[in-house]
């Protein structure tokens, strides 16, 4: 194996669930290319035994995006020789044909470097790789999604046997999908596919090419009056499942023939159930088009069987439930698990299932991660509800010299002056940071509130008795004071470069947006750029003082959303910054 790039988030969540685990034991999970294993993610098992390996992995893979796979294990070991790696890994059946990655980590060592990481073409034995890349820059994802509602009818002959009689039915339909009769379209294209045959390209074309042959509604804008080149990150293929009914599959009914019906008389029960299939496939550039079809396949049938365990485990009687697929991005990288829950179920009564998610992941049990609100958006999902995601993301800015930036975390909304056909402008803009703040907290899954409006934030400070009661539906400003959070004073502008380390070590531990105001206007502070040696900081704001259109562009070039010097605060002006902390919750 050439190289080993691995996300370093992956390695900081090791590092952290070390420290509190035991065993430090599981696979890593990641991606394939031509340059080697781009490691994204990591289960952790309960055991460690042999018996119940196969089955741990098992169950993993039915969370998986597809092309997302077991690409290695780790586990603690007091050695760290290569025979003595052969010796534990030999045990385990993990072959793979481009090899395995090993992560080896020594008893009460709880750091995870380099020297840890080794990889085993077969098995039988162990080596460094050529190229060890620990980073958070992977190379860009092709995500293909496809999004099919099946409808199928499950008979139940007698109480009890739904399982059963269910798990005939979702195999028989994997088999028909696992069958050369289903091929995948390209929307917007005529290019068709599965993991044998394709229809449209060459058969050794790679999945550039399909996003090359696909158009976007409209190019993606950077800050720069520069335009995106296909970008993979910003990205969705978009496929629909079809079935070649002029060929056999391989359900072993037979050859083709004459239509056939047959009609049986039978009195028994049957429930129809909606399957909401909605799978995700993520690839790197230089992977085949065929590959792809292999990969949706696999995934399309995993999430099958995965709603098969949701129907069981929350089934009234003979009456399973509605079920819906979420996708998230557990370890702030790239990649996608895919979850089933049953509709209908609040998101107390679904804590246990998370806590089993957050125990597999390897993942903390002080932030939501898998509650439906953390869901991951598409691009074509992001700007649905009418407002800009996350704007900061396409600034096209170099780090200022020798500092670092220390960014939001997660997704939010940009709310301004004059959204929602209100007129708020002059007064409002306190009110809209609020409303940035409160977008936060729903999208990384804190609250399923909806965004408060003017009034309903004016009569919550009055129910609270912070303000009289004719101040409901007044055009009086509020200012970072009336935010429950921790509170930050700077009794003048110039006195906020000193703000810098402390802002950093917020963005790094809370991750929350900070609102800022007091004498002056209101704005929103989404990062910082911080120079430890000298000092030095600039400020990534985002003004709700525009009072345009959702123009990216325009907000972008104008810098209604970029980085500000010193010289952006008034100098003689008081400011309040208020730092909302995270609450400890799943």
């Amino acid at each position: 194996m050439a190289a080993v790039h691995i996300n370093r988030n992956v390695i900081e969540t090791l590092a952290t669930y070390s420290n509190t685990a035991d065993p430090f034991f599981g696979v890593l999970l990641g991606h394939e290319s031509e340059a080697g294993w781009h490691v994204t993610g990591c289960c952790c098992f309960t055991d460690s035994s042999l018996n119940n390996f196969t089955n741990q992995k098992d169950s993993v893979t039915r969370y998986l995006s597809g092309g997302l796979s077991v690409c290695g294990i780790f586990f603690e070991n007091q050695s760290l020789q290569a025979d003595d790696i052969v010796k534990k890994v030999s045990k385990y059946p993990l072959q793979n044909q481009n090899g395995l990655v090993i992560l080896v980590k020594q008893p009460k060592d709880n750091k995870v470097t380099e020297d840890n990481i080794f990889v085993s073409p077969d098995q039988n034995t162990v080596e460094k790789p050529k190229v060890i890349d620990i980073t958070e820059d992977l190379p860009a994802l092709i995500t293909a999604r496809l999004r099919c509602p099946l409808t199928i009818s499950v008979k139940v002959a007698a109480k009890g046997s739904l399982k059963n009689s269910l798990s005939n039915v979702i195999e028989n339909l994997c088999n028909t999908l696992s069958s050369p009769s289903a091929v995948y379209r390209v929307q917007d294209t005529e290019v068709v596919f599965n993991s044998s045959s394709l229809v449209g390209l060459p058969n050794e074309a790679v999945c550039s090419r399909l996003l090359d042959l696909t158009t976007s509604d409209e190019d993606e804008f950077v800050s720069g009056k520069q335009k995106h080149s296909k970008s993979y990150k910003q990205r969705t293929l978009k496929c629909e499942v079809l079935q070649n009914i002029s060929i056999a599959d391989d359900s072993g009914e037979g050859t083709l023939c004459a239509p056939i019906i047959q009609h049986n008389l039978e009195k028994f029960q049957a429930v129809t159930l909606t399957l909401p299939v909605d799978v995700c496939c993520q690839v790197t550039a230089d992977t085949t088009v065929l590959t792809l079809g292999q990969y949706m396949t696999t995934a399309i049938c995993n999430q099958l069987r995965a709603m098969q365990d949701c129907f069981v485990q929350y089934v009234e009687g003979d009456v399973p439930p509605k079920v819906q697929v979420f996708h998230f991005q557990p370890w702030k990288s790239t990649a996608i698990v895919s979850v089933i829950y049953p509709e209908g179920k609040s998101e107390e009564k679904l804590e246990s299932r998370r806590r089993e998610l957050h125990s597999l992941f390897c993942l903390p049990l002080s932030r939501p991660v898998f509650r439906r609100g953390n869901v991951s958006l598409f691009p074509e999902d992001i700007n649905q509800n009418g407002y800009l995601i996350n704007p900061h993301q396409y600034i096209n800015t170099q780090p200022m010299k020798d500092g670092q930036q220390y960014l939001v975390q997660g997704l939010y909304s940009y709310h301004h002056y004059m959204q929602d056909r209100f007129d708020d402008n002059m007064w409002g803009c306190a009110y809209r940071s609020l409303q940035t703040l409160v977008s936060w907290f729903r999208f990384q899954g804190y609250t399923d509130k909806p965004i408060p409006t003017h009034r309903e934030i004016q009569q919550a400070l009055v129910d609270v008795g912070d303000k009289e009661p004719k101040f409901v539906g007044s055009r009086q400003w509020i200012g970072s004071m009336e935010v429950t959070s921790r509170i930050a004073f700077v009794s003048e502008g110039s006195e906020l470069a000193t703000k810098g380390r402390e802002l950093a070590q917020h963005f790094q531990i809370q991750g929350t947006p900070v609102m800022i105001g007091g004498g002056v206007l209101a704005h929103t502070i989404l990062g910082v750029d911080f120079n430890e040696v000298t000092g030095d900081v600039k400020f990534l704001i985002l003004d709700p003082h525009y009072t345009g259109a959702e123009d990216l562009k325009v907000i972008l070039e104008k810098g209604w959303c970029g980085w500000k010097g010193m010289d952006f605060w008034d100098k003689k002006a008081h400011y309040n910054m208020c730092l909302p902390q995270r609450p400890k919750v799943i």
